[in-house]
């Protein structure tokens, strides 16, 4: 009875240890220009031009897979030191000689008192970590996934200590009254808001809690779940930064956080791994192959479905460049085909897709080796044509 209970023991201590953040800055997820080309970035978006300003300390890689946090794993940024967040590593509270300075910062955290009725301000701001890049999206519309949270809640809220993150996008069509870089004259705008609010209502502990309560709906009280997410006592839900963007062009990203008045007590923003999108040329098929080298049975066919979002017009090529349909979806047999789209006025291409008729042999030698139809010779498809 007692190795049972032991055993028992030992199965919840394992589910525990199962269910608390993981945070990592060693490596590559210490590298930010490696975060945001790996981690962050999803369908259609090329990023260029990285760059972070911080201590290193500031960023890394996080997994929360089963945690209460609704975002699985990602990048994420503190004014302070993010393994403070690991309830078993913790923070090794280390000195932050950092100088970087933001006013836009600034700015933001003291536009919310007097948008939610209260007249604190903030003097300065601290601890600051910026991650930006240049992007160009492939359609007319830009996304990402995140949460705010912090240590700041249950005693700070109304409060000079209203530390502060901003998402602030610049580019054409951009007009906003935040700063931008060199090269995007007309400002950016703070993508960091609470949904739905007009004005947009940036988010800090001030505006979205439970003390007030201010915009409750969003709010998630973690004051007993200290032993799975460590330091942040709260943190907002899982939201979806959006704008309008136009496809083509060049456009720049800043993601920035920092301390109130003061460089105690962290704050965290987390941004979700493959978020970063805007909407790419998918491809399906019937046989749910994944894969752009799809081996069929002898004299039969599949189906290929063009995913580019409302509006797209498509055309499908086949391997003498010929046009051969118009449709989203084609019914085809062995070939080489390519399809491009037009999505809002932007043309994307697909990779090459190449059909292949044949079955597959029963064979160790490799599951992509087929027998072509009539024929008794063992073809591999990587090695006779392969894929763009």
């Amino acid at each position: 009875m007692r190795r049972k209970i032991l055993l028992v023991g030992l199965f919840f201590l394992i589910k525990i240890a199962q269910s608390q953040i993981i945070i990592d800055n060693t490596g590559n997820y210490g590298n930010p220009n490696w975060l945001i080309d790996n981690i962050l970035l999803g369908g259609g978006i090329t990023a260029t031009n990285h760059s972070f300003q911080g201590e290193p300390s500031q960023i890394g890689w996080f997994d929360a897979i089963n945690t209460n946090l609704g975002i699985d794993s990602g990048i994420v940024m503190a004014c302070g030191d993010i393994y403070a967040l690991d309830p078993i590593i913790g923070s090794s509270f280390p000195l932050l000689p950092n100088t970087v300075t933001d006013p836009d910062l600034l700015a933001v955290a003291n536009s919310v008192p007097g948008m939610i009725g209260q007249t604190f301000s903030v003097s300065s701001i601290g601890d600051v970590a910026i991650l930006e890049f240049d992007f160009i999206p492939t359609s007319d519309s830009l996304e990402f996934r995140y949460a705010f949270g912090s240590q700041e809640y249950f005693g700070w809220e109304n409060s000079s200590y209203n530390d502060v993150f901003g998402f602030f996008l610049s580019g054409p069509g951009i007009t906003g009254p935040w700063s931008s870089p060199a090269g995007f004259p007309n400002g950016s705008i703070n993508l960091a808001i609470v949904p739905g609010t007009n004005p947009p209502l940036p988010i800090t502990i001030s505006s979205v809690n439970s003390a007030g309560p201010m915009n409750p709906q969003y709010f998630v009280d973690n004051q007993n779940g200290l032993s799975i997410i460590a330091d942040a006592d709260g943190f907002t839900t899982v939201l979806t930064a959006q704008a309008l963007v136009e496809c083509g062009e060049t456009y720049h990203i800043k993601l920035a956080i920092a301390d109130g008045s003061d460089q105690s007590l962290n704050s965290y923003v987390w941004l979700e791994a493959g978020s970063f999108y805007s909407a790419p040329l998918e491809i399906s098929d019937d046989l749910s192959i994944d894969s752009t080298i799809m081996n069929i049975p002898c004299n039969s066919s599949i189906t290929l479905t063009a995913i580019g979002g409302a509006g797209s017009s498509y055309q499908w090529f086949d391997s003498t460049l010929t046009v051969f349909s118009t449709d989203s979806f084609v019914t085809v047999g062995e070939g080489v085909y390519i399809v491009s789209a037009d999505i809002s006025g932007c043309a994307v291409f697909s990779d090459t897709l190449r059909i292949i008729e044949g079955d597959s042999p029963t064979l160790s030698l490799g599951s992509d080796l087929i027998i072509s139809c009539g024929s008794d010779t063992l073809v591999d498809p990587v090695v006779s044509g392969g894929t763009s």
